[in-house]
């Protein structure tokens, strides 16, 4: 009997040992005519799946993803270093740079769940999807690229009173 992997919690806990995360990094900008499609553990590129429908290419570069801290104030990050020996990404900031544009490219992650004994895709839609990142922070040198992509700060703005003795007098006595 065949296991359905529906999201990121099936590929972990009920697959079998062949399926693997298959993780891709789309990086887009107005100002660039195609965007960059990048997979990581797939070293002849892929066609995959969208979450919209389209079916488009992943080329492999040597990618390393890591996910920031968990918290509970719905801020996602990403450090993520690209292996492009300074032939990818420089070429299209000085395009940006070059605009004076104010606009930060996008970035889109995507994770599928990926059968290695079959070389198919256990599932054909990506099981994990982070989207609405932008890179902020970015250092390059003749290597690698490394940047940050994150979502805009959430909770920048306090909402509510504080629930201290200062407000609430009552408290006083549990203290």
């Amino acid at each position: 009997m065949a296991v359905t992997i529906d999201d990121i919690k099936d590929l972990h806990l009920d697959s079998s040992a062949s399926i693997a995360p298959l993780e891709t990094l789309e990086v887009s900008h107005s100002l660039w005519p195609t965007p960059i499609r990048i997979v990581t553990n797939h070293a002849d590129g892929v066609n995959a799946m969208l979450e919209t429908g389209e079916t488009v290419y992943f080329e492999f570069a040597p990618l390393l993803i890591n996910r920031g801290k968990t918290s509970d104030d719905l801020d996602q990050s990403f450090n993520i270093t690209l292996g492009d020996l300074g032939e990818i990404v420089p070429p299209l900031i000085k395009q940006i740079r070059a605009s004076d544009s104010d606009e930060y490219p996008q970035v889109i992650y995507r994770q599928y769940a990926y059968d290695a004994s079959s070389m198919t895709f256990a599932k054909d839609k990506p099981i994990d999807i982070a989207k609405g990142l932008f890179v902020e922070q970015m250092s390059r040198d003749h290597q690698a690229t490394t940047f940050d992509a994150k979502t805009p700060d959430k909770n920048t703005v306090a909402t509510g009173r504080p629930y201290s003795p200062d407000y609430y007098v009552d408290l006083k006595g549990l203290l």
